[in-house]
C-alpha cells in the first residue's frame, strides 16, 4: 500500500519527555532517527519494515541512553 502524493512517511513523537524524529532511509526497511538527551544529539538508523516497529526500537534506544546517563 502506498501513501497519497504529498504525504510523508516521516514521523515524530515523544517518549519519556524526549522528542524524537523518524524518517525512512533510502534503503528499504531502514529508518533514520534523531533525538537529544541533555544537549547531546543521538542519531542513527534502525531496521524495521513497519513504522511502528522502528518507533519501538527508537524508544528502546532512548530508554537505554537514559539509563546509562549519556
Amino acid at each position: 500500500m502506498t501513501r497519497p502524493p504529498g504525504q510523508s512517511d516521516a514521523c515524530a513523537g515523544m517518549h519519556r519527555g524526549i522528542r524524537y524524529s523518524l524518517r525512512p532511509n533510502a534503503a528499504p526497511g531502514y529508518w533514520r532517527y534523531a533525538y537529544a538527551i541533555g544537549g547531546k544529539v543521538h542519531s542513527g538508523r534502525v531496521q524495521g519494515r513497519l513504522a511502528l516497529l522502528a518507533i519501538r526500537r527508537v524508544q528502546m534506544r532512548i530508554d537505554r541512553d537514559m539509563r546509562s546517563g549519556d
